[in-house]
């Protein structure tokens, strides 16, 4: 199995895969990078006590914020927190940071319709993302709050060697739909070789769609958009695989 996340994200994902039976690499085809705030960002944050919302949407989104916030040397106050899902919300606790509303169904649109119970119409949304996250959440809540986006991460293509992917590949993992575009650009010609064979793992319907406009013909689309989710997604996937 490939792993195509960012080296930094890639060992957790390994490990369980390993302890899943699986043979994976890294293959890290993406860098998340903590962006420069602009004065205008940094205005922002001084003013964070302004906010009765903060949401967030990505593990990688917490923790560039945090470190922002620790830098200007700011801390929350009475804000009420969202996470999109478990990883993201683990990624507050561990800074000693309460979480209030956490949807069943870890992806966006579960996460916006749950906040749309939640926020009070007129209040106050900070959104810290990534420069290529969707504004599923903005546009939900667009006409009941005041929501702000704050651009705390990029993520940037990465060009591993080629010479990194295995001859024989059975999986690619792919948690984003930006992974399966660079995965194309730095696997170049070699990648046609895995549209009809290997089945491409994807953390969701996006990802997948956007692995089929690629032209892998295996797809796997895991409905619990985790690490385990996707493990447990491969599993289904190859003992359907072998009853058939």
């Amino acid at each position: 199995m490939v792993v195509t996340r960012a080296a930094e994200q890639s060992a957790s994902l390994i490990s369980k895969l390993e302890e899943a039976g699986a043979e994976a690499v890294s293959f890290p085809v993406l860098q998340i990078v903590k962006v420069n705030l602009d004065p205008e960002a940094k205005a922002l944050l001084q003013r964070l006590e302004e906010f009765d919302w903060l949401v967030f949407t990505s593990a990688n989104g917490v923790g560039c914020f945090l470190q922002w916030l620790d830098e200007s040397g700011k801390k929350l106050t009475a804000q009420k927190i969202a996470a999109v899902g478990p990883k993201t919300a683990s990624r507050l606790q561990e800074s000693g940071i309460s979480i209030d509303l956490i949807p069943d169904k870890y992806e966006g649109k579960e996460l916006a319709r749950d906040l749309m119970k939640s926020v009070k119409p007129g209040s106050r949304v900070l959104i810290p993302k990534g420069n290529l996250a969707k504004a599923t959440v903005t546009d939900a809540l667009q006409h009941l709050a005041k929501v702000t986006e704050i651009t705390v991460y990029e993520t940037r293509k990465a060009m591993p060697s080629i010479e990194m992917l295995p001859g024989k590949v059975d999986v690619i993992v792919f948690m984003s739909p930006s992974s399966v575009v660079y995965f194309g650009e730095a696997a170049g010609d070699r990648q046609q070789l895995y549209h009809q064979n290997t089945a491409a793992a994807c953390v969701g319907p996006v990802t997948e769609e956007k692995a089929k406009e690629f032209g892998f013909h295996k797809r796997i689309s895991a409905t619990d958009y985790t690490e385990e989710g996707i493990i447990k997604a491969v599993k289904s996937y190859f003992r359907e695989e072998t009853t058939s």
